[in-house]
């Protein structure tokens, strides 16, 4: 299969992604870590991305531990990830301004058959990310199970290998200062499923389209 969506549809919603195998000459690269959908113009409205996110106790752990030990270590004012935002992206498409269901249903009709187990998602370091000042929870040894899943994604996808580019990592704040990198303890969940999520804008906000059940 391949992620080609021949769409003669209207605009639509994006999303980034990071890995795969061969080119692949359906799938439009727009920059390295972004795929294109056939048939819909860009617009610099919303990200469209695969990606898995918290559950609550892990998001709730992460307000009452993780948030403090960055405001601690940062000092300044720092901009807070609402927890309804909080992910770690797995496949990103571009930036749409809509999301067309047959668009949906075709990317579902090859991801209903990725038949992943669950498994867990381990961070337990803080870091910056970029020049954007994002602060991230990372891991080393403990990220293993988040590379093998994308690893599942990216081949259910047929992604091309210029796409699998991985560092499993979640952006918990935004602020002015480069924190240095901080070893905390583990914060971990089960993740049950895997969510395409159309990130919004004016209100900042996530809206999910679609989800895909891990096994038992």
């Amino acid at each position: 299969m391949q992620l080609a969506f021949d769409l003669d549809l209207p605009a639509e919603a994006a999303p980034t992604v990071k890995r795969a195998r061969a080119p692949n000459p359906i799938v439009g690269r727009r920059r390295a870590e972004q795929l294109g959908l056939p048939g819909l113009p860009h617009a610099p409205i919303a990200s469209l991305f695969l990606a898995i996110c918290p559950d609550a106790c892990a998001s709730a752990e992460i307000d009452q531990r993780i948030v403090p030990a960055i405001k601690g270590a940062i000092a300044s004012k720092i901009g807070i990830v609402p927890g309804e935002c909080r992910h770690i992206s797995m496949v990103g498409f571009g930036k749409f301004d809509h999301v067309a269901p047959a668009q949906v249903d075709k990317l579902d009709a090859i991801l209903r058959e990725l038949k992943a187990p669950a498994f867990p998602a381990i961070f337990d370091r803080l870091m910056t990310f970029g020049p954007r000042g994002a602060v991230v929870m990372t891991g080393v040894d403990c990220v293993g199970p988040l590379r093998d899943f994308h690893d599942r994604v990216c081949d259910a996808l047929e992604l091309p290998r210029h796409f699998r580019n991985f560092t499993p990592h979640m952006t918990v704040a935004r602020a002015p200062r480069i924190m240095p990198e901080l070893e905390i303890p583990p914060v971990s969940w089960q993740v049950r499923e895997l969510r395409l999520i159309h990130s919004l804008r004016k209100p900042y906000r996530h809206v999910i389209k679609a989800r895909w059940p891990l096994a038992a």
